[in-house]
């Protein structure tokens, strides 16, 4: 769980989903990246979904060539 907090707090990259309205923030652990998709509702962080990928390079470019994320931070 401590990644989880970690990548919403002090993310190391973070994106906004277009597609869904969403907030994406990036935290890169050990070898792997944790991508936490989120939304805030009433002063509260919501946790869409999550999940760790060790191919976070073909990720991003995929997301960014066809418009689904637009860089933040």
């Amino acid at each position: 769980m401590g990644h989880v907090y970690d990548a919403l707090s002090v993310p190391d990259k973070f994106y906004e989903d277009v597609e869904h309205g969403v907030g994406i923030a990036v935290k890169k652990v050990n070898d792997k990246f944790v991508i936490v998709a989120f939304e805030e509702e009433d002063g509260a962080v919501k946790v869409i979904t999550l999940y760790y990928t060790v191919k976070f390079d073909k990720l991003v470019k995929s997301k960014m060539v066809r418009g689904a994320w637009k860089r933040v931070k």
